[in-house]
């Protein structure tokens, strides 16, 4: 009985404690109603939310003043101090909030386009951070599924157990060509392809449209870079050096992209069975310009130059194979040395019209040639012996007695100059939805 006497003596207390009432609407400054305002006094102790047509209502206490915030998402924060009201006093209180303007940083937006099923992108930054021998968009490509290699100094790779020549490789459209020659991983230099330069990679090791030309088994798809910005870069290592620079003129009519390379696997290949002195040298120097005429015809540039020169003089080497019951030793003993030497140059020029965001026609002539030359006399003498393996022997693992000597001389004089003419042109008609390419 007491209890409920107290509850209903709390009861009217809070009645008359909360009788006052605040009213209003809130708008912004077109006089629109603004719906979901936060409403809430000091403190928190009342808070609420507008209606969709911006009107509110608050009870508060009659026995003092209080503070009012107004706030919301895109609007600046309203403070009021409502005054002392009088018993079951009902105030009304209009508010506007003022917009709210904020600095937001500089947005870049990239276009891309339409996904081709048999593509895959890869990001350019994986290039740079993946550990390898000569930084090279190749050694990414080994990373995927249905990709291998045999050397891991080779820029060559297999897709789905196919010929390591059957795969093809274009840069801004144009399909680039390597040496005939290099038969070996610690013969081959610099790819053609600069990490530095590279601006959108794609690749598809299957079911490619029949534009990209008639080998089976991949298309490596390389974009290089049309700055924005001038910018450059440095690299140095025990293993070679690059660098490049990337600048626009003024006028954003002209932009110019150039890569330079040094290489040498010399510290790596001092690692190999074989015994010897390596002197592998690999440079290039490649360039990408831009130049816009007009709204409508753009003309670009690209060139490249790429020396190669493998010096080896073999000393000795010595092999250990067989099995556990059968195990052998091959010793080699050499004499002569190998010199191959590589010079590629590589040049195209496309104009490209766009009369409209509908149409392109684009008109390219490119030139490649090459100078390839291997020269070797290497005499090789071996001895193949039969090694201990008598697991209770003194001797074991060592040389128990000789099974045979021999000779051989590997010998080339091979020379090749070739050269390479392009000329071909393509086009892009978007008709509504559908898109018709030609070349």
């Amino acid at each position: 009985m007491y209890r409920l006497f107290f509850f209903l003596i709390f009861l009217t207390f809070s009645q008359f404690s909360f009788s006052q009432n605040i009213s209003g609407t809130i708008f912004d400054e077109n006089k629109n109603p603004i719906p979901a305002v936060n409403i809430s006094t000091e403190n928190n102790k009342i808070t609420m939310i507008s209606e969709n047509n911006g009107s509110y209502s608050i009870d508060i206490n009659s026995n003092k003043s209080i503070v009012i915030f107004y706030s919301c998402i895109g609007y600046e924060r309203e403070k009021i101090r409502i005054p002392m009201l009088s018993k079951n006093e009902k105030y009304v209180l209009n508010i506007t909030l003022k917009t709210k303007n904020n600095l937001l940083d500089d947005v870049e937006v990239k276009d891309s386009k339409n996904k081709m099923e048999s593509f895959q992108r890869i990001k350019t930054k994986h290039v740079k951070v993946l550990p390898s021998t000569g930084n090279n968009i190749e050694a990414l490509l080994k990373t995927l599924p249905g990709v291998s290699s045999a050397n891991e100094l080779s820029s060559q790779y297999s897709v789905r157990g196919g010929n390591f020549d059957e795969n093809l490789v274009y840069v801004n459209g144009l399909e680039i060509y390597r040496p005939f020659l290099i038969h070996a991983g610690q013969q081959e230099g610099l790819s053609f392809i600069n990490s530095d330069l590279i601006q959108n990679i794609s690749f598809s090791s299957g079911g490619f449209e029949a534009k990209y030309g008639d080998k089976i088994s991949s298309v490596l798809d390389i974009t290089y870079k049309e700055p924005k910005k001038n910018k450059g870069s440095i690299k140095v290592s025990l293993l070679g050096a690059s660098g490049h620079y990337e600048g626009i003129s003024k006028n954003r009519k002209l932009s110019t992209l150039i890569g330079i390379r040094y290489k040498t696997n010399k510290y790596l290949l001092n690692s190999l069975e074989t015994t010897a002195d390596y002197n592998p040298i690999s440079s290039d120097i490649q360039t990408f310009i831009n130049y816009k005429i007009n709204n409508t015809w753009k003309i670009s540039f690209l060139g490249s130059i790429n020396n190669n020169k493998y010096h080896m003089i073999p000393k000795n080497r010595e092999t250990e194979f067989g099995t556990i019951n059968d195990a052998l030793k091959l010793k080699i003993f050499f004499e002569g040395q190998e010199i191959d030497k590589y010079s590629t140059n590589f040049g195209a020029i496309t104009a490209t019209y766009n009369p409209n965001n509908k149409l392109q026609l684009q008109f390219s002539s490119s030139a490649f040639q090459t100078n390839e030359n291997e020269n070797y006399d290497i005499l090789g003498e071996y001895f193949l012996y039969q090694l201990d393996n008598n697991l209770g022997s003194d001797d074991f693992g060592d040389i128990a007695f000789d099974r045979g000597v021999g000779k051989y001389l590997n010998h080339a004089r091979n020379n090749l100059k070739a050269r390479v003419l392009n000329l071909s042109h393509k086009g892009i008609q978007v008709i509504e939805n559908n898109q018709l390419e030609w070349g």
